[in-house]
């Protein structure tokens, strides 16, 4: 295993003893109550995966996918499960959707879907509501349907990734630098002329800007524990996983590349195969054994899906640890999609 960087870092503790008890727990919890999960983007990658599995271990799941037909898809691929459309590009859907649920039990709310633009995008793509779209989509989106299903769940869920931190793997590679958020001054309905990227700057940088979106994702699980301190809001780094439809973009960019990079990342060990970030998804959405509040991540090119087996405390950068940007982007995004 790689060593890790040595630099502070925030840790969720858990007694020696919970780890070696760690295998009987998830042994003990495969007969425990089904649960109703619902997930955003189940129409492919781990979203899929992580269905299929859930719905097979007797689990109910919502498939919210941007439009009915993938998600009627989604659910004939997964094996069951409900298809509904929640199309996170827009507040009016996300609102729909969460209507739609308020009649249906619901335990757990995987906010799992994600979009990232072209790393050599000159120019930024918009939601139906004027933001830009990989922000708008990965954490607005998501911010807006947390805040209207917070009072129905148990649990929430993140997908998260290490390239919010930009001295993890991944994390500053692409675009001009790593993740940052700045003052916020560029959080809102895009203008002409205006700033395009969070932290304010005018010109857009495709590469850094699913980056920030996952530094977002970071600082809502931060406050959403603060403001929502009945639910267990959890996340995960499902690993890098270069098959997976957020990678359409650089395979239409350059489709030689990008399969010949995926190969070769898998060889070399430091890419996972979808089936093992959809089974860590899984796994953090209905074990009782992962922590409350906990950040779970794994070492570059492991494939270890439990915590007893290495899938566990992960590290959070910095900026992601700043509780006073937490709360400015919580009120800033509150402000912007009316929650």
């Amino acid at each position: 295993r790689t060593a890790r960087p040595r630099r502070p870092r925030q840790r969720y503790a858990m007694p020696m003893l919970h780890k070696i008890t760690a295998l009987l727990a998830t042994v003990l919890f495969s007969s425990a109550a089904a649960l109703h999960v619902a997930i955003t983007g189940t129409s492919q990658g781990i979203g899929l995966d992580a269905a299929k599995r859930l719905i097979r271990d007797g689990h109910t799941v919502y498939h919210a996918n941007r439009n009915s037909a993938r998600s009627a898809e989604a659910a004939q691929q997964a094996g069951g499960g409900i298809p509904m459309v929640c199309d996170l590009a827009s507040l009016a859907s996300v609102r729909a959707f969460a209507d739609e649920l308020s009649g249906k039990e619901l335990d757990v709310l995987c906010l799992n879907a994600g979009i990232a633009p072209s790393t050599k995008a000159e120019a930024p793509e918009t939601t139906m509501d004027g933001f830009e779209a990989c922000v708008g989509t990965n954490h607005l989106g998501h911010f807006l349907l947390a805040n209207l299903l917070a009072p129905k769940v148990q649990r929430m869920v993140v997908t998260a990734s290490s390239v919010h931190d930009p001295e993890q793997p991944g994390g500053a590679v692409g675009g001009k630098g790593g993740a940052t958020l700045g003052d916020l001054s560029g959080l809102g309905p895009l203008t002409t002329g205006g700033p395009t990227m969070v932290d304010g700057s005018i010109e857009y940088d495709g590469g850094k800007v699913y980056k920030d979106s996952k530094l977002c994702n970071v600082l809502f699980c931060r406050e959403a524990k603060k403001r929502f301190p009945e639910i267990d809001v959890r996340s995960l780094n499902p690993g890098f996983i270069p098959t997976s439809g957020l990678f359409r973009a650089p395979r239409q960019d350059n489709f030689f590349g990008a399969t010949a990079f995926a190969f070769f990342a898998g060889l070399a060990g430091f890419a996972v195969p979808i089936d093992v970030g959809g089974e860590r998804l899984a796994y953090v959405a209905t074990s009782d054994e992962v922590p409350r509040g906990a950040y779970l991540s794994a070492e570059t090119g492991s494939k270890a899906a439990t915590y007893a087996g290495g899938f566990d405390d992960g590290l959070i950068s910095p900026e992601g640890q700043n509780d006073e940007l937490a709360v400015r982007l919580w009120d800033r995004s509150r402000e912007l999609v009316g929650a």
